[in-house]
C-alpha cells in the first residue's frame, strides 16, 4: 500500500446529481460523479475492460456506467456491477475500477491519492465562509510546485485584491506553522503610499499560508491590526502537461466596508474582493527572484515526480 492525502478537486457545486465530472487529482484522472441521492463517489477515468474515460458515461442506481460497452461500475468498491450483453445465469467477471476515497467538506470535493485507508482531516474542514462567498475554478498554465512557490515568492502574479498594491517588502522572515510556511508582505491602497516600499507606512499585509505537501493554500488581506479584511481558500493540484487544476472559495469580513471609498463601493455593490488570475503573466513569473520559497523548498516536501499519462485504448 501507498500512502497518501486528500486533496481538493472540485467545488460541490460543480458536481449535480446524476452527473459526472472530470477531474485531475495530483496527477491523476479521475471521474466524478454524483448518485441521485446526492453521494458523490470518484473512480479511475478509465474502465478496466478496454481502458476507454469514464467520465462521459452515465450515472445509473448500480454506479457509473462506461459509455462505450456498458459495463457499470460501483462508485465505492469500483466493482463491475452489471455488464449489459450477459444473460441472467452468466456470472459477472472479477473486473473492477479504481475507488477513490471521497469526503465532502465546506463546499469542497476531496479525494484520497493513497491506497493506504483514508486517514487524517480533509482540507476544507478549515475553511468557514463568515460573509457572502465568491468561488471559482480554473486550470494554470503553471507547474503545481512552481504556483505554490510563487504564491511565496510574488503572489501578485497569481492573485489581485482590486484597489490593493502588494508590494514586494517582507514583513519578516517565512516562519513554519505545522506543515506550512506563513509569510507576510506589505500592501498599500492603490494611489497612496508613494515610495520605495520600503520607506512606505504599510496600511495592509498579505499573509500567504502554503503548505509543504499539499495543494491548499490560504491568503488573508489584513489591516495594520492584523484583523482580516477578506479572506482566500485556494485548492491547487497537479494537473497534466504541466499544468495546475485550481478552485478557491473566498468572502469579505465584515470590517471589509473600512477602507477608502472605492473599495467600501465595491463592497457595498457585491463585487468580489479578490480575483484568481486564471490567466498568468509567464514573464512576470520569470523575473520573480526565489527567495522565501527556497525553504518550501529546502524542508524537502517537494515532490518532483512526472505526471502518470495514460494511453487510450479501443477496439
Amino acid at each position: 500500500m501507498t500512502s497518501g492525502q486528500w486533496w481538493i478537486v472540485a467545488l460541490s457545486e460543480q458536481l449535480a446529481p446524476g452527473k459526472t465530472l472530470a477531474v485531475v487529482c495530483d496527477g491523476m484522472q479521475v471521474a466524478l460523479f454524483r448518485s441521485a441521492e446526492g453521494d458523490a463517489f470518484a473512480l479511475e477515468d478509465r474502465c478496466p475492460h478496454r481502458r476507454v474515460l469514464l467520465s462521459p458515461g452515465q450515472v445509473r442506481p448500480g454506479g457509473l456506467q462506461c459509455p462505450y460497452h456498458g459495463w457499470t461500475f460501483d462508485g465505492t468498491s469500483g466493482r463491475c456491477t452489471d455488464i449489459p450483453n450477459l444473460r441472467r445465469e452468466e456470472k459477472i467477471p472479477p473486473a473492477a475500477a479504481r475507488a477513490y476515497p471521497v469526503a465532502e467538506l465546506n463546499g469542497f470535493l476531496h479525494v484520497y491519492s493513497g491506497t493506504d485507508e483514508a486517514q487524517g482531516t480533509p482540507p476544507g474542514a478549515g475553511y468557514q465562509a463568515a460573509g457572502r462567498e465568491f468561488t471559482g475554478s480554473a486550470v494554470a498554465a503553471i507547474a503545481f510546485e512552481d504556483y505554490l512557490d510563487v504564491m511565496l515568492d510574488g503572489p501578485e502574479c497569481l492573485l489581485d485584491f482590486p484597489g490593493v498594491t502588494i508590494t514586494d517588502f517582507f514583513l519578516g522572515d517565512p516562519r513554519r506553522d505545522g506543515g506550512y510556511l506563513v509569510l507576510d508582505r506589505g500592501a498599500v491602497w492603490k494611489g497612496r503610499g508613494p515610495g520605495p516600499a520600503f520607506v512606505r507606512d504599510h496600511p495592509l499585509l498579505v499573509r500567504t499560508r502554503v503548505p509543504l505537501a499539499g495543494g491548499h493554500i490560504l491568503v488573508e488581506l489584513l489591516d495594520a491590526a492584523e484583523q482580516a479584511l477578506a479572506t482566500l481558500f485556494i485548492a491547487a493540484t497537479r494537473n497534466r502537461r504541466g499544468t495546475t487544476s485550481l478552485a478557491w472559495r473566498g468572502f469579505a469580513h465584515a470590517r471589509a466596508h473600512t477602507g477608502p471609498l472605492g473599495w467600501r463601493l465595491r463592497r457595498l455593490a457585491g463585487v468580489a474582493p479578490f480575483t484568481v488570475r486564471a490567466k498568468v503573466d509567464g514573464a512576470a513569473i520569470a523575473a520573480l527572484e526565489s527567495a522565501p520559497s527556497r525553504e518550501r523548498r529546502d524542508s524537502g516536501a517537494v515532490s518532483t515526480r512526472p505526471v502518470q499519462e495514460t494511453s487510450h485504448e479501443y477496439g
